[in-house]
């Protein structure tokens, strides 16, 4: 059966993984739940901190989008995260284009595979191709990228260590094909469990089944060993193969059941009942969601969507208030908003941006809106909105935990302890942190990114490749307004140049549209991967960070 069969994968949260979506423009996301979704998983990554290490890696050095905008190149100049040099701008045609992104997928998918032979000489092949024909631009941006991975590669800080954790393998034949149980332990504490399905294949093929789940499972790391109650024919050489591989001794050691843990065992007689629960179950839809936030909270009607709000600021000033939307199981982009206050009030803030998001009309009402906050934040959040008939919640957080929640504050005055094992919770908790990241993002980015909007304000009838060869040309904005028709000519032609001197006299007259930063919200984590503490850190941050 080797490499006819395709298993798929169901279990518990257990270790970090890195999800490659399958996307027009795929998306580099963490998670720790493994989905049927066509998506490509690697890992799993048996310490926290390095997969968020990695993941500030990945999002840096391969710099694939973090937003759920539907990506067209229709944009005319691209958010934040491009000038942050985390994107390489796939909204902005002239930026970079479907085939050139492709190629640095499949450049991440090397890396994580850990191909690093194939790796350097795929990349290789893509500086010598635009070199040879003078294009050093894009030559430069892989030479970057080769640069970075060597250098991650070199770092013995970045190097997997085995630890002293151990895989055992067991099986069990159904009607339906093959379930193959992994069971991750240290020591006699089972710490995760998995299920491999193979469908249609029989029970004289474990020994095989087990084979393809090891062989594709262990791309970032091995265990301390390998223990499997079912004979693999070709066990040895998967040992050495993997010896080989990660640099020590992988052992692959044949269980009789004499010699099976009563942990395994208990653990492998736990996962059957909840896979064989799953099988007949139905995952829990945005419409039921809805109906469980409407009975837990006493709202008079089910709610259609949910608008998450928060404000940030800077010792109470320079206040940002930005809100994210959520509807029929995914966040809408189109309803994502923000808005920079001159008020010094957090309160004020809130307020009048709660007013004018629902009061005038300019986005749907969603029926239900989560605010950031007390008692306080509730009150005049809740002024803002009652002529909208909109329900209104806030997420407390207990004292010193920013990123938790304690428990929920109706309008009516009541308390609703957070629970974690209601899905629906999550989903607020999830949406309140999305908010909270969004309004931190604007605040920060509209301060430390104004200098390269300007450039767009100057010239917004140019694509962005056009404004950015002026800028890098003229040395400066300044240098640029200084310069005449001619000059600007000689880097974009006649025609150019004349679109560029008719935006210019519209800049210094003042009868130029303001555009300010455009910031979007991001994510790096699945939203439906149980991912929530596997954001990116720095590798400087390593020390300080909890494992």
């Amino acid at each position: 059966m080797r490499n006819t069969f395709r298993f798929s994968i169901a279990g518990k949260p257990l270790y970090p993984h890195i999800k490659l979506t399958r996307e027009r423009f795929p998306r580099i996301l963490a998670t720790r739940l493994i989905a049927d979704d066509n998506a490509e998983y690697f890992g799993p990554f048996l310490n926290r901190s390095a997969a968020r290490i990695l993941l500030d890696f990945l999002n840096r050095t391969f710099r694939l989008r973090s937003c759920e905008i539907e990506i067209d190149g229709s944009f005319n100049y691209p958010c934040t995260m491009h000038y942050k040099r985390r994107c390489f701008g796939p909204c902005v045609s002239d930026l970079i284009g479907e085939a050139e992104y492709g190629e640095i997928v499949a450049l991440v998918r090397l890396f994580l595979m850990g191909d690093r032979e194939l790796f350097r000489s795929t990349i290789g092949q893509h500086i010598a191709g635009f070199s040879e024909v003078f294009d050093f631009e894009r030559a430069a941006k892989f030479r970057d990228i080769l640069d970075a991975v060597e250098g991650y590669w070199a770092d013995p800080k970045n190097a997997v260590k085995p630890g002293t954790l151990s895989d055992t393998y067991d099986y069990r034949a159904t009607d339906a094909g093959l379930d193959i149980f992994l069971t991750t332990q240290k020591g006699r504490r089972v710490l995760g469990e998995r299920v491999f399905t193979f469908a249609d294949a029989r029970e004289h093929e474990a020994g095989e089944a087990i084979a393809e789940v090891i062989e594709q499972f262990y791309i970032i790391h091995a265990p301390k060993e390998m223990r499997v109650t079912a004979d693999i024919p070709r066990r040895l050489e998967l040992q050495r193969n993997l010896s080989s591989k990660f640099g020590r001794r992988v052992p692959i050691v044949l269980l009789n059941e004499s010699s099976r843990r009563v942990s395994t065992n208990l653990a492998v007689q736990r996962s059957s009942v909840e896979l064989d629960v799953s099988r007949v179950s139905t995952a829990r839809s945005p419409a039921e969601l809805m109906k469980e936030l409407k009975a837990g909270f006493g709202f008079k009607r089910v709610p259609r969507g949910i608008t998450a709000i928060d404000v940030s600021h800077i010792s109470g000033t320079d206040q940002v208030a930005a809100a994210v939307e959520w509807r029929d199981g995914r966040n809408v982009f189109d309803e994502a908003d923000h808005w920079l206050s001159d008020s010094s009030s957090e309160l004020g803030t809130l307020s009048e941006f709660v007013a004018r998001r629902f009061v005038d009309g300019s986005h749907t009402a969603p029926h239900l809106v989560l605010i950031d906050g007390g008692p306080a934040q509730l009150k005049v959040a809740a002024a803002g909105v009652a002529s909208a008939n909109i329900a209104i919640i806030s997420a407390v957080k207990p004292p010193g935990e920013h990123s938790q929640i304690s428990h929920f504050l109706t309008a009516d005055g009541r308390r609703i302890d957070y629970d974690p094992g209601s899905e629906s919770h999550r989903l607020l908790h999830r949406l309140r942190d999305d908010a909270h990241d969004y309004a931190n993002a604007v605040h920060r980015d509209t301060r430390d990114f104004a200098g390269f909007y300007e450039t767009v304000n100057i010239l917004p009838s140019l694509t962005e490749s056009e404004r950015r060869k002026l800028v890098q040309h003229f040395g400066s904005n300044a240098r640029l307004l200084a310069a005449d028709e001619m000059g600007i000519a000689e880097v974009l032609g006649v025609g150019g140049a004349s679109i560029a001197n008719a935006d210019m006299i519209r800049y210094r007259a003042g009868k130029t549209a303001r555009i300010r930063p455009l910031v979007v919200p991001i994510r790096l984590q699945d939203e439906a991967g149980a991912a929530e503490d596997l954001r990116p850190i720095a590798a400087t941050s390593r020390r300080s960070s909890r494992g």
